[in-house]
């Protein structure tokens, strides 16, 4: 029986699609506008230098959401608002901090901007920070160890470049160490139907790297982390092997996640990092982090 995935991330994120662009939008034009405003010309302004410095951060954050946008045509994600907002927020700056009367207002909205920008940056900081701290100093997996591999999006049906990363570090790991075990985990899409499922693409991907069939078990019903989790937990339980150490393999902004929904189901499982692409990775870590405060 093929299953569809009807409640992921990623599904929810389509809602989000006008308020992403609306968010990055708003925070080009605050942005443009407040920079233009601030342009140090006269003794009540910002220095040159803090001006520079400030326009600098806002072109760098904006480019790494337009890039974002170049590498995902159509596919916003949330990942790019808190960027946006924090882009602002440095625009913001030397206009917040100058001792002009003029204009405001629009010197009003920059103290709010930076404020929010702040904010932005310390609160997605110390989430970053944990979420890293999840995968530091993490052991080695073991001869006999089972890996627990997370699913991605499918596209074409083949892996997306984030799930690609996670299956290379797979492949290093099982190549050679025939005692290795991997449960794939990812269903099918409900938005592509006719794509295979991730479960599927990911062992196809792992054969093509030369990992022997013998080592793959597939778990072709998960719709979301928890479900990733819970699921392969049961596959590992029927196949004999939950005495064995149990890793799971996911991009290093996802662990922290899948580390807490597994402890919830009673499981220590030791995190095994793939790199996140670096085209993606600020907006990758700033959905999850998003992902993260929502409860999810």
């Amino acid at each position: 029986m093929r299953h569809t995935r009807t409640s992921t991330l990623e599904g929810s994120e389509l809602r989000w699609r006008s308020a992403v662009y609306a968010v990055c939008a708003v925070s080009l034009a605050l942005g443009v506008t407040i920079l233009a405003c601030a342009f140090p010309d006269g003794a009540s302004r910002p220095s040159t230098y803090l001006w520079v410095a400030c326009a600098l951060a806002f072109a760098t954050l904006t480019a790494s959401n337009a890039a974002y946008l170049a590498r995902h045509p159509g596919r916003p994600t949330i990942g790019m608002m808190p960027v946006a907002v924090a882009s602002a927020g440095a625009a913001a700056a030397p206009l917040a901090a100058s001792a002009t009367g003029s204009a405001a207002p629009l010197r009003t909205c920059a103290i709010v901007a930076l404020a929010l920008g702040v904010a932005c940056v310390a609160v997605f900081g110390c989430l970053f920070v944990k979420m890293r701290a999840a995968y530091a100093n993490a052991p080695a997996p073991g001869e006999k160890s089972v890996l627990i591999v997370l699913g991605a999006a499918v596209r074409s049906g083949r892996p997306c470049q984030t799930l690609a990363r996670r299956l290379d570090v797979a492949a290093d790991l099982l190549l050679g160490h025939p005692h290795r075990m991997a449960v794939l985990t990812g269903g099918a899409s409900a938005a592509r139907p006719s794509e295979p499922t991730e479960a599927e693409a990911m062992a196809r991907y792992l054969r093509e790297c030369g990992v022997p069939e013998a080592q793959l078990l597939l778990e072709p019903r998960a719709a979301n982390t928890r479900q990733n989790v819970s699921f392969s937990l049961e596959v590992v339980r029927e196949a004999g092997f939950a005495g064995r150490q149990l890793c799971v393999v996911s991009n290093d902004y996802h662990l922290w996640r899948a580390l807490r929904c597994a402890r919830r189901q009673g499981a220590e499982l030791v995190p095994v990092a793939a790199r996140t692409p670096r085209v993606s990775a600020l907006q990758q870590w700033c959905r999850e982090a998003l992902t993260i405060l929502a409860g999810r």
